[in-house]
């Protein structure tokens, strides 16, 4: 019998008007967004970003460059979203799976104390920040306003892939014309606060409506992925950064001619996701529900969510275009190689 889990994210390519309700086009330059309402069941919880605002939460360097460290003394769940970045440790990082973190933290508690309890996570992080492994301001991380570009979070969805976000990173700071003097370190991070005045530019000419808890971004009259979630207030506190994420997508292709009188609308959207073949994997999630990933056949299209209680938490899905082209030679290289140098 086929997952519970697969079978709610199948729902979604199938038939999305199921699951989804789409406002009015809104666009600015080459970039459309289509406003997502999420009909689905509403969860409660609290974006990483709150948590870490209230004090309720830290992400501390390990060991290990794949891992971090997550400690939650919230009393609500917490959400760390994929393609999340955070700035600190040895190396900037970036959460490459969904992560809801039960209120309190329920799983991995160790006894640190006497008569005390310390909530622990162990979370899987990628590095986008090559070419620094020493600390700055101490073990401790904060979540940033950047979230990964769609080329770059393409390849961070695989337990694998190290090597890959690197080389996509580096096609970024070449695309971008970027010199030597701009993010020494190879920080991603770096890198796109260099264009945070065009980006901001993109974002706030958006606006969000009623109900709204995600988008799907068309580029260049193109349908290049969606982000949403099952709680209207985690996307407001997030809004901003993903749309920043597409927009730098934007900036990416803004030289590129396009047709600007297409008709981008719901019924394209909606036949974009039909017609995607997909292959669909899952596993339990770091804390609560499961993890399903997807990739489609022609290998263009990669995304994940992660389902809870017979909701998705988060919803991701983009496409590459562009970018990197090395080999899973060259992937395998990487691999070896930070084996090697971290663990």
């Amino acid at each position: 019998m086929k997952n519970v889990s697969v079978q709610i994210v199948e729902m979604l390519f199938e038939n999305p008007l199921e699951i989804l309700e789409f406002d009015t086009p809104q666009s600015h330059g080459n970039m459309t967004i289509i406003p997502i309402i999420y009909k689905g069941k509403t969860l409660e919880f609290i974006s990483v970003k709150e948590a870490e605002e209230l004090g309720l939460i830290s992400i501390n360097e390990t060991d290990t460059v794949s891992q971090l460290e997550v400690i939650n003394n919230s009393d609500k769940q917490v959400l760390i979203p994929f393609g999340v970045t955070v700035h600190g440790g040895k190396q900037d990082r970036t959460i490459w799976e969904p992560i809801l973190l039960a209120a309190g933290g329920k799983q991995n508690i160790s006894n640190t104390n006497k008569g005390s309890m310390e909530q622990k996570y162990t979370i899987p992080a990628k590095c986008v920040e090559q070419s620094r492994w020493n600390y700055r301001k101490g073990k401790g991380f904060k979540s940033s306003s950047t979230r990964l570009h769609p080329n770059v979070a393409y390849e961070a969805i695989s337990s694998v892939g190290q090597g890959s976000v690197w080389n996509e990173i580096q096609a970024y700071r070449t695309e971008m014309k970027y010199g030597s003097g701009i993010a020494p370190t190879q920080s991603y991070l770096e890198m796109t606060d260099n264009i945070d005045k065009e980006t901001n530019g993109i974002v706030n000419s958006f606006r969000n409506v009623e109900n709204q808890c995600g988008i799907a971004t068309f580029i260049n009259g193109e349908f290049i992925g969606i982000e949403f979630y099952s709680n209207v207030q985690v996307w407001e506190k997030m809004s901003k950064d993903i749309l920043k994420a597409f927009a730098i997508e934007s900036l990416r292709f803004k030289d590129k001619a396009f047709n600007e009188k297409s008709d981008l609308s719901e019924r394209q959207l909606i036949k974009a996701l039909q017609s995607l073949k997909l292959n669909f994997t899952t596993r339990k999630g770091i804390g609560l529900g499961e993890v399903v990933e997807f990739e489609s056949k022609n290998k263009k299209w990669r995304g994940n969510t992660l389902v809870h209680d017979n909701s998705l938490v988060q919803f991701y899905i983009v496409s590459k275009r562009g970018g990197s082209t090395q080999t899973n030679q060259r992937e395998q290289f990487f691999q070896t190689n930070i084996s090697q140098r971290y663990i």
